[in-house]
Formats: C-alpha cells, sequence, structure tokens
C-alpha cells in the first residue's frame, strides 16, 4: 500500500506554488436549475481564483452515478485521474461537503498517480481561502476552530484505519485505542482555541456594552460575498477599507458612523464577512446566532449602474432601495428609509 502524504504537509508545499492547478468537481442533481448549477460552479471557480489557483478542467457527476465510498462513480474517478497525470494537478476540488472517509478514499486512489496530491471538498476551499484573509488574532482562531472542527471526523477515520491494521498483524484493540487518543487530542486541541479566543473576545464584549451604554443604534451591512458591502461600508462612513472583485476580501468586521442628519443622532455601522451559497454546516450557526428574524431590516440592491432592465417594481412588500455604492446613486434615498425603516 502506497504511503498518503499528511494534509498539513501537503498545504504548505501547496502554499509555495505560484498558481497551484486544480481539478473542480461537481454533483449534477436532476431536478437542480441549470443557471443554479452554473451559479455554484462560477463561485466556486471564483474561491479558487481568491486562493490563487487556476482550474485546468472542470468535471461534472450526474447523481445518478453517486457512490458512497468514493462520492464519485468509478469512471469519473478514472476521467480525473488521467487529467491529474496528463495536467500534472495540485488539488482536486469537490464542490459538496464530502464525509471524512470519501475524501480519504479518493485521495488514496489518486495519490497512486501523484502523491503530493490535495483533495478537498467545498468546506476545506472556503477555509483555505478564509487562512489568507484573516489578518486578526481573533479571525485567525475562529477559522483555525472551524477547520478543526471539520477535520475531526478525519482523525476518526485514521484511528478506524489502524485497527484494521492492527488487526491483520494480531494486535486487536490497538486501533480503538489510537481512535481514541485522537479524539481527546482532537477535544483538547478545540478547547484550548476556544479558551484563547475567549480571551480575545472578552474586549469585543467590552466595546459591545460601551456602544450599548451610549445607546447609539447599530446598523450591520450584510449579503452576498462580493455584492459591495464594502464599498457600501465606505460610503456611508467616509472610511477607505479595502475593496476588491474577489469573495471573502472582508473577514474582519469594521465599524464606523455615520450622522443620520434626520433623526439629528449617530450610529454605528458595521462591515460584515459575506454570505456564500451552500454555506457549510460548520459556519451555518453563525446565522442563527445572529437572530436575524427578530431585527428590522432593509433589502439594498447594490451596483444597479450595471443594471440593463428595470427592478423597481420587484419586491416591494420588503421595501428594497436601489444603490450604486460606487457612483453614489441612490444615498440619499437609502439615508432616508433608515432613517424610517431601521431606526425609529
Amino acid at each position: 500500500m502506497s504511503s498518503v502524504p499528511h494534509q498539513g504537509y501537503n498545504s504548505l508545499m501547496l502554499s509555495l506554488i505560484k498558481k497551484p492547478r486544480f481539478i473542480l468537481v461537481s454533483m449534477v442533481p436532476r431536478a437542480k436549475n441549470r443557471q443554479v448549477i452554473q451559479s455554484e460552479l462560477d463561485e466556486a471557480v471564483a474561491l479558487i481564483a481568491t486562493f490563487g489557483g487556476k482550474v485546468i478542467e472542470t468535471v461534472s457527476q450526474n447523481e445518478s452515478h453517486f457512490n458512497q465510498g468514493t462520492y464519485l462513480g468509478k469512471g469519473k474517478v478514472q476521467t480525473i485521474a488521467s487529467l491529474i497525470h496528463d495536467h500534472s494537478v495540485d488539488v482536486v476540488v469537490v464542490n459538496d461537503n464530502l464525509s471524512a472517509s470519501q475524501l480519504h478514499n479518493l485521495k488514496t486512489i489518486f495519490s497512486e498517480l501523484s502523491p503530493a496530491i490535495d483533495v478537498w471538498d467545498r468546506t476545506d476551499l472556503i477555509l483555505h481561502v478564509f487562512k489568507q484573509h484573516a489578518h486578526t488574532a481573533e479571525a485567525q482562531l475562529q477559522i483555525k476552530l472551524a477547520d478543526t472542527r471539520h477535520k475531526g471526523p478525519e482523525l476518526y477515520g485514521l484511528g478506524k484505519q489502524m485497527s484494521q491494521q492492527g488487526a491483520g498483524i494480531g494486535t486487536r484493540g490497538l486501533g480503538e485505542t489510537n481512535t481514541e487518543i485522537m479524539k481527546r487530542h482532537w477535544r483538547s486541541e478545540i478547547k484550548q482555541i476556544e479558551s484563547e479566543l475567549n480571551k480575545l473576545t472578552a474586549s469585543r464584549y467590552q466595546q459591545m456594552e460601551r456602544r450599548k451604554r451610549l445607546r447609539l443604534p447599530t446598523i450591520s451591512i450584510i449579503g452576498y460575498t462580493n455584492a459591495g458591502k464594502t464599498s457600501l461600508f465606505n460610503l456611508l462612513t467616509k472610511k477607505k477599507n479595502l475593496v476588491a472583485d474577489a469573495p471573502f476580501t472582508t473577514l474582519d468586521s469594521s465599524v464606523g458612523k455615520l450622522y443620520l442628519h434626520g433623526l439629528h443622532q449617530e450610529a454605528f455601522i458595521t462591515d460584515t464577512i459575506g454570505f456564500i451559497q451552500n454555506l457549510p454546516p460548520e459556519l451555518e450557526e453563525v446565522l442563527t446566532n445572529l437572530n436575524i428574524a427578530t431585527k428590522k431590516r432593509l433589502y439594498v440592491f447594490n451596483k444597479i449602474d450595471c443594471l440593463t432592465s428595470d427592478l423597481t417594481n420587484q419586491l416591494t412588500d420588503h421595501h428594497p432601495q436601489y444603490l450604486s455604492a460606487l457612483t453614489g446613486l441612490g444615498y440619499q434615498e437609502l439615508l432616508t428609509a433608515i432613517e424610517r425603516e431601521i431606526l425609529p
């Protein structure tokens, strides 16, 4: 049996490659809209580009050929293996959330051709992009925590593999022991990260309490990644935070102030990380914790300077605002709507 290089080692080597080469793989459900499928592919390509990689080939798999062990059918696995060999591919990304065993099985197969190959699922890809763009210690720890939780099942899989190997040489029970050791190490690592994170977030909570005492309202800008949230934040607060045409440029939240002349008061504005389609389970809890359903909301459609059709008659029940954060078109109307709909 060939040995499979450690994931951490592979990731370190990958970071040294100027423009790593990717194969992007997606499953195509029968009932899914083709436009939605293409949108998800485009998003994954953008994530890979943000990471610094280049998509060499895209491969699709019909849902009817789904394989429990490898996610992909045998024929599709062979096709990808040939592409890895022909194009010197560095990473295979499956645009879905896979089980640890499925990732391990695919990696084992592909490693026969390329020992240094990496196999990621959608969560892995997002977390790798996050790691590149997190600058504060708090953001880095949040990502480390999500990554460690995501890797937990992988450790259990390694323990089971040791169990099978140990049973073959007359050491029954060794694998179970190793699995327990890995579980304890995993739980200990999570506890340590959470402890460090709690220390850092204490100062953030103090800042939040201070804002509450000032009785200044807080407005958060949330929405799809690369929708222009930071551009809107800069427009409202007159700041100059980094704006880029790439997903997840903003990972560290920013706070600024907006003076509302109609109400004769200030409000805090926060810029947040963008959301994406099919958010991984490890990150979905953020939406729940925000308790958005109880908050006052205002729907803002940005980049209207790029539109070729009229949207003004759509979503009228949500009091939508149409804006170009780039040109300022619709800015005054947005301020009026904030004063009228959000703050009173």
